[in-house]
């Protein structure tokens, strides 16, 4: 396909039998409409482009289907060169956010929503500008426009703009100074840096000065606080929002519409919900003046654009082929308009299919538009078709939810605190007392004070901190501290070790019996297979694409799949499911879906069922809601092969289900299946594909993962419209729980009220229906007659009841899409896990969810208990599922993470030091006893390499007054510690560069000694010590063979006559252990940073690296 200018001799196209496509710019589209006579009528009226009636009428516009009000607006704002404000509902709100970027360049367009600030900023520099607003953000009150450009500052780069004067501006307009930026409304100063988080912005951005100028503008993000993007310039502004309230009826003293210069165009639409709007007449008297156009979407009008609504296809390719092959009486041309040239590539195909098929000779031609419109339509000679009229793609609105800081994230969890438990490798368990500067010979070094059993204290250098980690067990496990100086330590850690060869071993003897089992290699995917995923209405995120291509390549094998699909509830694990079922299915082999519970069996059927409508797949359910006489025939035909799919809880694996050609087993939310029936499945199906879904997969499930016994896929990415859940932790107050269920109920959704103790549910529905005597109310839990509590949950399922009040059993991944507030009552009680699950039975939906935890006083909880609230209160970023999952293993999983014999082990060690002794373990048996089962890159070594003792005469170290934050230095002082190549402290060197300005020499020193260090430590070197003038190299002991056997010492020893190595003047010093002594050569520079540069280059060619 290649691009075409409107002539039609110059039009490129790609031909594939009886179908061409021609590729069209975006002017195509416009130029329609500009040259409609009703777009004439517009312009005449309001004298465009000069517009110099002084009236402002009002016009009312009608026939503007789809996205041809988009059209519009773009065209409008491309002749007038004025601003244009586009004030609608959120049905027309969505349209144009989805629309405008695309046709007029997304630095044009701002919701007023959450970037009020920068489309004030734009305005105030006379830049024409897009607004998009729904009616409430019309209302919103701001401050007094007088004196605006007071609260504005304009930067540029390169600009002298003075340092000093743009901390003043921001302490005057309402900016807090903050150690790090995280919200909007702060700032900070490192240095030469200043970090802004500019009120109404979506994210903050950094400025570097170099004295008074400019010379760096860079966004940046919060969690990690790296820079992101480069700008040219930033609209700095104060906060524009007024804290007043103000009367319902009077509407607002001042408000987005007194910042509007009188030439800006409104356009309503549409018209009939602005007529319903509340406080419609306060809006309409501050209207007066600008000129508007208003759409009305249910009256034909005057000036009318005789538009029609496109057709919906639905998928159905077969109907569009038809349809595009059909003769058109009048001509109209057919535009396709979308971003995806596979899509077009597809639709060519099936067209030319059906052109084929009724031996159609005059080829189809049709039009493509590279651009994302959100609906199709009928106008002006052009019959346009978009992604979601075509495939049912629903459309999906960008996010304007201002991004939330997580609070406390993982890292800070897992980032050491004064007083907590800490293991050192080599000297065991102590306790963290203090990050303290010592002089080390002649220079000042930071060190890491650890007391140990008795009051013994010992100082780790920071270089030395990938030695430590903290300590983690299960919960609540408080372990005994080691004594300095005792072989307890060392004994305990190598009996350790002998057992985790043992059952890593087990492990893998697993993997290896599963590679060498035969599986059925399915085939590459058919036409079919991407007509039924073109028909998926969502667009897929980048997880779901990635691990749908790597569970076919499973399924493409010969050895059966083994994988675990770790995804967040409504993240999309189905559909990846239901495409490897479609896989399965079209080869001829059945499908069996297991699941925990009838009723989740029951939502997955309906879901495969819609999925699958289009296609002859036959679809079975196999649950206790089907009658014994229905049970009976379906295991028949399932050992017939007469059933595609069958989707059914434990049921499946009985001795009566035989299949008589299965290919695939997916498990649904594995963590509810026992052992017994896990083992079972393994025996009756070894030679199956099978694919695991959860969103918190059990310790020991994720743990094999890990490990690599079975293949894992992460799907994190929300997918878009997609809003975290709101979570609330407080005391049991009558009023917050009336209002939260009023507010749900209010908007016609549901709640559940979990409370865990079955005896007290009657008295939590008695309360609440104090509370809110209308609301429908009914009570589940698990010790009910099984026929009583389906009849129960199918009630809420269909909307009968407004509150479901039930115990944890409401966990088993329920999918109702209209229940969006979950109060959880004692959730101090409850597992991490647990929380999770539960906390995402709530969010599946567009709508804003809320769920909150109710606990007693704060006061009575434990430590543990009131870690996991803040961990499940702080992960409300979407597709946390698997960092719960992972830190659940640190705070309970010890002894469930390879089973109870395993607890003592990890509570001797800590679950850091086993985790590493547990890799080595299973990494030595891979490049040994079982390397062939492994490719080269898998069987590779952990590299256990040593860890030279380095000694320097400078300072090298991170310095209070670069960063102050003791917790941050620690942070940096592990990861410069814990990097093992060049690429890896450079970027951290790059980090800091960012975050902290300049480095100070200490800094560079402390790079240069981290980078020499790894060098030093892969060689195999004892100790390496630099002095001014001198370097010493001290080698291991005699006994360590594998060093003197090694490339390097030859070629050391070979070198010393070498004319390069007589200018060091080398001379070796025999001791306990053998010291080399070079001298530094009198043209060697000074510097500390450069000398260990020059010492590196000489041990890299030493070792020839």
């Amino acid at each position: 396909m290649q691009d075409s200018h409107e002539n039609p001799a110059d039009r490129g196209r790609q031909k594939n039998a009886n179908a061409s496509v021609t590729r069209r710019k975006t002017f195509y589209l416009l130029n329609a409409l500009g040259m409609h006579p009703t777009y004439a009528d517009i312009k005449q009226k309001f004298n465009f482009p000069e517009h110099t009636n002084t009236a402002s009428p009002t016009l009312n516009l009608s026939g503007l289907q789809g996205s041809l009000s988009s059209l519009l607006a773009a065209q409008l704002f491309n002749d007038t060169g004025v601003p244009l404000l586009i004030i609608g509902s959120q049905a027309s709100f969505d349209i144009y956010d989805n629309d405008l970027p695309g046709l007029l360049g997304p630095a044009t367009v701002h919701t007023v929503s959450d970037e009020l600030p920068a489309a004030l900023g734009a305005l105030s520099e006379n830049r024409a500008a897009v607004l998009l607003a729904n009616f409430d953000d019309v209302v919103t009150p701001l401050q007094n426009p007088e004196g605006s450009e007071k609260r504005l500052f304009c930067l540029e780069k390169d600009q002298e703009a003075g340092y000093t004067t743009l901390t003043d501006f921001l302490a005057e307009n309402g900016y807090n100074r903050m150690e790090f930026v995280e919200e909007e409304g702060q700032f900070s100063t490192r240095g030469s840096i200043v970090d802004i988080f500019l009120f109404g912005s979506r994210e903050p951005v950094r400025m570097e000065f170099f004295g008074d100028t400019v010379t760096s503008i860079r966004s940046f993000d919060t969690n990690s606080q790296l820079s992101g993007a480069q700008l040219d310039a930033v609209v700095l502004t104060g906060n524009f929002f007024s804290e007043k309230h103000h009367d319902d009826d009077k509407g607002p003293s001042w408000c987005l519409l007194d910042y509007l210069p009188p030439e800006t165009v409104i356009l309503i639409d549409d018209i009939a919900s602005f007529n319903a709007f509340e406080k419609k007449a306060a809006v309409e008297k501050k209207l007066e003046g600008f000129p508007c156009l208003c759409i009305n979407r249910l009256e034909k009008q005057t000036l009318d654009f005789h538009s029609e609504a496109q057709t919906k296809l639905n998928a159905n390719f077969k109907l569009f082929a038809r349809e595009l092959n059909r003769e058109k009486p009048d001509k109209r041309h057919t535009v396709f308009v979308g971003r995806s040239k596979k899509e077009i590539e597809e639709l060519v195909e099936f067209v030319s299919e059906e052109a084929r098929d009724i031996r159609r000779t005059i080829p189809v031609e049709f039009n493509w538009v590279a651009l994302n419109l959100h609906s199709g339509f009928v106008f002006n000679g052009l019959d346009v078709y978009t992604e979601s009229d075509i495939f049912g793609k629903l459309h999906t609105h960008k996010s304007h939810k201002k991004r939330a800081f997580k609070g406390i994230s993982l890292k800070d969890l897992q980032t050491l605190k004064v007083g907590d438990y800490i293991v050192h490798e080599d000297y065991g368990i102590g306790v963290f007392k203090a990050l303290e500067t010592i002089e080390v010979g002649n220079s000042e070094q930071e060190s890491v004070l650890i007391e140990y059993q008795g009051g013994d204290e010992l100082y780790v250098n920071v270089q030395n901190i990938r030695l430590i980690s903290k300590y983690n067990a299960s919960e609540g496990s408080m372990p005994t501290l080691s004594k300095l100086g005792s072989p307890k330590w060392k004994a305990k850690k190598e009996k350790v070790k002998k057992r985790l060869k043992d059952i890593a071993s087990k492990l893998i003897k697993l993997y290896a019996k599963r590679k060498m089992t035969p599986g059925f290699a399915f085939g590459q995917d058919s036409i079919f297979q991407r007509e039924f995923e073109a028909s998926f209405i969502f667009d897929e995120t980048i997880d779901q694409l990635k691990t749908i291509e790597e569970v076919k390549n499973d399924m493409r094998s010969q050895s059966p799949m083994d994988r675990l699909i770790c995804g967040d509830a409504g993240f999309g694990k189905t559909e990846i499911a239901m495409r490897a079922a479609f896989k399965a299915v079209e080869s001829k082999k059945q499908v069996a879906v297991l699941t925990p519970t009838t009723i989740l069996t029951h939502q997955h059927a309906e879901t495969f069922k819609r999925r699958f409508e289009n296609f002859p797949v036959n679809i079975a359910v196999l649950s206790r809601f089907v009658s014994r006489k229905e049970q009976k025939e379906l295991v028949e035909k399932i050992s017939r092969g007469l059933v595609d799919i069958v989707i059914g809880t434990h049921r499946l694996v009985s001795k009566d289900v035989l299949f008589q050609d299965l290919g695939l087993l997916i498990i649904d939310e594995e963590q509810h299946f026992g052992v017994a029936v896990k083992e079972k499945l393994r025996q009756s199906f070894p030679g199956v594909d099978t694919l695991t879904m959860s969103a918190t997969p059990i310790p020991r499930t994720l743990q094999f993962s890990m490990l690599g016994a079975r293949d894992l896929s992460i799907v994190s990415t929300p997918p878009r419209n997609r809003q975290p859940v709101e979570t609330v932790i407080t005391q049991f107050n009558p009023g917050t729980i009336r209002e939260a269920i009023q507010h749900e109920i209010n908007r016609q959704g549901q709640v559940f009220f979990l409370h865990n103790r079955i005896s007290g549910l009657d008295q939590v529905r008695n309360t609440l229906h104090e509370l809110i005597p209308e609301a429908k109310t009914a009570i589940a839990h698990g010790q009910m007659p099984t026929a009583e509590l389906e009849n129960v949950m199918m009630r809420f399922i269909n909307h009968e009841l407004d509150v479901l009040i039930s115990t944890s059993i409401i966990g088993s991944g329920l999918d109702i899409s209209n229940a969006n507030t979950i109060i959880i009552n004692r959730a101090d009680m409850f597992g991490l896990s647990d929380l999770y699950q539960l906390r995402g039975r709530v969010g599946r939906s567009e709508r804003k969810a809320y769920s909150y935890l109710i606990i007693p006083s704060a006061d009575t909880l434990k430590r543990e208990a009131m870690e996991r609230l803040a961990v499940i209160e702080s992960f409300t970023e979407l597709g946390s599922g698997f960092n719960i999952a992972m830190r659940d293993l640190d705070i309970r999983g010890a002894g469930n993470l390879l089973g109870a014999e395993q607890s003592g082990a990890i509570h001797e060690l800590g679950f850091d030091l086993y985790q590493k002794l547990l890799e080595e373990a299973v990494s030595e048996l891979k490049s040994g006893e079982f390397s062939q089962l492994f490719t080269p890159n898998e069987s590779q070594p952990v590299q256990m390499e040593g860890n030279t003792d380095m000694g320097f005469y400078f300072d090298a170290l991170i310095p209070e007054y670069y960063i102050s934050a003791t917790q941050e230095r620690f942070s940096f002082y592990e990861k410069i510690s814990k990097s093992q190549t060049d690429n890896a402290i450079d970027s951290i060197r790059d980090e800091l560069r960012d975050r902290f300005g300049p480095l100070p020499e200490d800094v560079e020193n402390l790079i240069g000694v981290a980078k020499l260090k790894n060098l030093c430590s892969a060689i195999g070197l004892s100790k390496v010590d630099i002095q001014p003038q001198t370097l010493s190299i001290i080698l291991p002991g005699e006994n360590n063979a594998e060093f003197y056997n090694r490339h390097f010492f030859q070629e050391l020893i070979a070198s010393l006559q070498s004319e390069w190595m007589q200018k060091y003047t080398p001379r070796f010093q025999q001791g306990k252990k053998m010291k080399l002594l070079l001298h530094n050569p009198p043209d060697y520079p000074a510097e500390p940073a450069v000398l260990m540069e020059q010492y590196r280059s000489l041990l890299k060619k030493l070792n020839h690296a």
